[in-house]
């Protein structure tokens, strides 16, 4: 018997159709030079084996490749922690099933319910012969009982139809994203159209619970959820100038080598696109990929204490959502960013700008700005013989406006003669109180 092909971290068995979890060893191994390699095509994602093919310009295959190349890096988990699934309610257990029933069986081996399965005998000791369909044959389980248990029966989930609203686990990555059954398989797979406009086809019934759009539980958990998606599909979209859904797979190739606290060899990076066959002129499928690192990215922003703040300038506000250049941003290092909604700004007695969004506050200095808010402190009306604050040299100094001239304002400083004053604009001056 050919000896059974493992997934690089030993973790998943190959069974001709599907990944299975492997089973324990008794002692283990050290890995030999050649299990230490990596081996690309073998990598796992989503339960299938990516090959060294040429995608070119496929967006969702670039994208998949993208996040093999991301996972070999070491850039991203290969193993997510998967999060909650959301509440569903008990499943009732009856007293008795009868021949032709149609139930799911809790399989010791897999560690999860498999449907499908049918009762096909009742004992005379009143256990349950049934069948499990197995990707290449029907296996029969002798002696079953009722339960919740490994090796136990329950009733069948009820089957979905067309138009019901579900959560599903997207690509089993372990988060639950709300969406629409499409379409019923004849193999109990469905199409789900998700609200956020993914599709994903043959998704099996375990990754699927009915929505409970009444339900309190099931509204926290979809308010409370994609919060650090919606963030990198922001930060993305700055980079796509025809709002076309993708971004050069260039561009994002500068975003790993570039950009942030430790980016990647470019040598390094050039391989694993190379292997992949990532032609650099094809696009990338943003929404998907920013799905993918917020379900595995462990750095939750919004799981600290505090928001981080991001330094920005050339900024101005657009559709109420800030625009400008940020250095250090916690996703995208230094480059252009396109923010969530402001929540609010407050400005400090030198005039910098605090804006707050959902997970970071920008910080805007009293030159750092392209377009003015209108309540900006350098937008107040000045007038001849006012007293004011005017910056010089990074310091503030008591001054007066002694003339007004093409929105040029002439000022003399206190206590120091006429060869110091100056014409200055509004972004100098600060009034006073």
């Amino acid at each position: 018997m050919a000896d059974p092909t493992y997934s690089p971290d030993g973790k998943f068995m190959w069974t001709g159709s599907e990944w299975i979890p492997a089973p324990p060893k008794s002692e283990p191994e050290p890995p030999s030079p050649s299990e230490q390699a990596l081996n690309m095509q073998d990598s796992v994602i989503g339960g299938d084996v990516v090959h060294s093919t040429v995608i070119n310009n496929d967006a969702t295959a670039v994208t998949s490749a993208v996040i093999t190349a991301l996972q070999q890096l070491g850039m991203i988990n290969q193993e997510p922690v998967a999060s909650p699934a959301p509440p569903t309610p008990e499943v009732e257990l009856p007293p008795s099933f009868k021949v032709g029933d149609h139930v799911e069986y809790h399989s010791p081996t897999n560690a999860r319910w498999l449907n499908r399965c049918t009762v096909v005998g009742i004992n005379d000791d009143r256990t349950y012969r049934i069948e499990v369909p197995k990707s290449s044959k029907v296996e029969t389980k002798h002696a079953v009982v009722i339960g919740s248990a490994p090796g136990t029966i329950r009733p069948a989930a009820p089957p979905y139809k067309v138009g019901d609203r579900v959560l599903a686990n997207w690509k089993n990555y372990g988060t639950y994203y709300p969406g629409k059954i499409a379409t019923k398989h004849d193999n109990y797979t469905f199409l789900i159209h998700f609200d956020d406009g993914d599709v994903e086809n043959n998704v099996e019934w375990s990754r699927i619970e009915l929505m409970q759009e009444d339900s309190a539980e099931v509204q926290d958990y979809l308010n409370n959820m994609g919060d650090n998606e919606r963030e990198l599909v922001e930060a993305f979209q700055v980079f796509d100038e025809n709002n076309s859904g993708t971004i050069p797979a260039t561009k994002f190739f500068e975003i790993l080598t570039e950009i942030g606290d430790e980016p990647l060899k470019i040598q390094e990076t050039m391989a694993e696109f190379a292997e992949l066959g990532i032609d650099m002129d094809s696009e990338l499928d943003y929404r998907e990929l920013a799905k993918y690192l917020a379900t595995t990215n462990g750095d939750d922003i919004e799981s600290m204490q505090y928001k981080l703040e991001v330094v920005i300038r050339d900024a101005k506000i657009v559709d109420g959502c800030l625009k400008g250049y940020a250095y250090a941003h916690p996703k995208l290092g230094e480059g252009p960013v396109r923010t969530s909604t402001i929540l609010g700004i407050e400005y400090d007695e030198r005039a910098t700008a605090r804006v707050e969004t959902r997970n970071t506050m920008y910080v805007v200095g009293p030159t750092g700005w392209d377009v003015l808010p209108a309540d900006h402190p350098f937008n107040a009306v000045y007038s001849v013989g006012e007293q004011i604050k005017v910056e010089w040299k990074e310091s503030w100094w008591d001054a007066s406006i002694i003339n007004i001239t093409d929105g040029k304002y002439q000022i003399h400083y206190s206590g120091f003669d006429s060869s110091w004053d100056e014409f200055v604009t509004t972004e100098r001056m600060q009034k006073l109180g």
